[in-house]
């Protein structure tokens, strides 16, 4: 469940409301493949940081749900990310431009591991610089009956990646759900709230601590 916890993570938040500094909320309006296109390279080349409260699905490869959960994730290119389950349980993910820090509270344990072993196959790992889309992912506009969205989908070119999809469904105000399908057939559904970009995230939001008393499993770099 941990590994699931980082490789998903790793790209859900960084990719709503492209283009507003303020709160974001779903719209009715869709958006032309072109436009759509153009909002997703301006997200991977141009934001700077971001935060967002989301709600998470699981479902296995018979589409029975396995996880459903909620938090807060936050995100300062380059390099650094947290990523908190508030609930069902409490987890915390933190990148602080070396390594990743995963705590299980429930646990009292903590594990870490470098960056680039951590982060090597998962989708954060691609986000976390600004390129454009087409240099890590294959884009393709979706169809999709009954809904509001406009859904593109996403293919990375690595192919030691921990996913092998990622459909997204944009709306005026920039991409407001994803749907992670990976290649044990599982599906991640993220519903993003609130995502608000390009504003000041207090530094301490990336550093990671372990409480005393934990165990701490690996070493930092």
């Amino acid at each position: 469940m941990k590994k699931l916890l980082v490789s998903v993570f790793l790209v859900v938040g960084l990719m709503q409301g492209v283009y507003a500094e303020t709160d974001t909320s779903p719209s009715t309006g869709q958006v032309s493949a072109a436009d759509g296109r153009a909002q997703l390279n301006q997200f991977f080349t141009t934001v700077n940081s971001m935060q967002s409260s989301f709600v998470q699905e699981v479902y296995d490869d018979k589409g029975k749900l396995k996880q459903n959960s909620k938090g807060t994730v936050y995100l300062s290119r380059p390099g650094k990310f947290r990523w908190e389950y508030a609930a069902p349980e409490s987890h915390q993910i933190v990148a602080d431009g070396k390594n990743v820090w995963v705590y299980d509270v429930e646990l009292d344990q903590v594990t870490v591991k470098p960056m680039t072993q951590a982060l090597s196959a998962a989708p954060v790992g691609m986000l976390l610089s600004k390129q454009p889309v087409e240099k890590q992912f294959a884009v393709e506009p979706m169809e999709a009956e009954n809904s509001k969205l406009s859904w593109f989908r996403l293919k990375p070119h690595k192919k030691d990646s921990d996913f092998t999809t990622m459909d997204l469904g944009m709306s005026e105000q920039g991409i407001q759900e994803m749907v992670l399908g990976d290649k044990f057939g599982q599906q991640t559904y993220i519903h993003f709230r609130g995502m608000k970009l390009d504003v000041n995230i207090d530094t301490s939001r990336f550093q990671f601590k372990p409480p005393a008393g934990v165990d701490v499993i690996g070493k930092p770099s």
